[in-house]
């Protein structure tokens, strides 16, 4: 009989930039943990705007919506099919 290997626990994606203080943490194309907002730009079910000061971060997809947010972070929801750096 075979013995089945443990696999680790899937985790997403990191993303960081030390410039501006951005951080993200991408799971797959259904959230994304954001941290370094200074603001929301754009916020609709198909596209989410996020600045961060040196650039805006754009967040393109389906059924787009805010988890939970805090003062410099949050959590994108939905099906995400781009994201987008825009100087």
């Amino acid at each position: 009989m075979k013995r089945q290997q443990k696999r680790p626990p899937a985790q997403g994606n990191i993303l960081m930039d030390k410039i501006s203080g951005v951080y993200m943490n991408i799971c797959g194309n259904k959230e994304v943990i954001f941290e370094g907002s200074r603001g929301i730009v754009e916020y609709n079910e198909n596209s989410i705007k996020i600045n961060t000061g040196k650039y805006i971060v754009a967040f393109s997809g389906r059924g787009l919506h805010i988890r939970c947010m805090n003062e410099f972070s949050l959590v994108i929801a939905g099906f995400i099919t781009s994201i987008e750096y825009i100087m």
